[in-house]
């Protein structure tokens, strides 16, 4: 009888068991590989999730109404540094009381040096205006540079001619200071930052023209007055409204253009006069 030599297996586990043993640890490390990949997974999403919440909770910061005013405002100077020729329809506007005013102005461009008159008054650029009242009383003025000139017809009196000045030195301490008031935007500007301030009760609304397209007006409000202010896209005044218990006063664009003549800054008629002007 020939005896063949066998093995011994310590740990009495058969082959069978032991590539189950494998499998097994195999099995163990691909669920823990998987468990590792949901829970970064789950991490993912739920970060996704708080941001998604936190942007659609996330409303645009209104901007104050001190801010809105400023830039409505930086708006109407930026246009009134422009050159232009505009036509107001006016109501007890200033001391004009009714009537229509055509305001032409070629600014000087930025850094230009302003002259000096014998007076002692600086300035630079060319402004004019004619005030037709509807009385039937005319005035003109016109600014350029140091110098002033101006027209009028009384409206009362036995002689309603008209008669205009040569260019004099202007002097804003006396009449010649009404040349300035016929400027409207400079006027509006002037109502909105001085007598009422920007810090009463505030209203920016827009509002669509025909004529001159989408305007933004601001609207002050206070105890006893509401004013209201228009400008188109550019900055320029289409609308200008002062209302209180006793009076009202109004400033209403009806014609534009950019682009001024020469005609706009000559005198109605030839002038007569060396440097004092016709009472207005």
């Amino acid at each position: 009888m020939t005896l063949s030599p066998t093995r011994s297996n310590p740990t009495g586990e058969t082959p069978d068991s032991a590539e189950l043993l494998i499998k097994e640890a195999r099995r163990a490390k691909r669920l823990r590989r998987l468990r590792n990949i949901a829970i970064v997974f789950v991490a993912l999403v739920v970060v996704t999730v708080i941001s998604v919440i936190q942007t659609l909770n996330k409303t645009p910061s209104k901007p104050k109404p001190e801010t809105a005013v400023v830039k409505f405002v930086d708006s109407m100077k930026h246009a009134n540094g422009t050159r232009f020729v505009a036509t107001y329809r006016v109501h007890h506007y200033d001391w004009m009381d009714n009537g229509v005013i055509t305001m032409a102005q070629i600014p000087s461009p930025p850094g230009t040096k302003a002259t000096t008159n014998s007076d002692g008054y600086s300035g630079s650029g060319k402004y004019a205006y004619i005030y037709r009242n509807a009385d039937g009383r005319i005035s003109q003025w016109i600014k350029i540079g140091t110098n002033v000139s101006g027209c009028a017809m009384p409206a009362k009196g036995p002689s309603r001619q008209m008669q205009c000045s040569r260019l004099s030195p202007y002097l804003p301490s006396n009449g010649f200071a009404y040349a300035d008031v016929g400027f409207v935007p400079t006027y509006v500007m002037q109502s909105i930052l001085t007598s009422n301030g920007i810090g009463k009760s505030l209203k920016l609304t827009t509002r669509v023209s025909t004529q001159f397209g989408r305007l933004t007006c601001l609207t002050q409000t206070f105890p006893s007055t509401i004013q209201t202010t228009c400008i188109d896209r550019s900055g320029y005044v289409v609308l200008w409204r002062y209302h209180n218990f006793h009076y009202s006063s109004s400033a209403t664009l009806t014609a534009f253009n950019r682009h001024p003549t020469a005609s706009d800054f000559r005198t109605l008629i030839k002038p007569t006069k060396p440097l004092v002007l016709p009472g207005l």
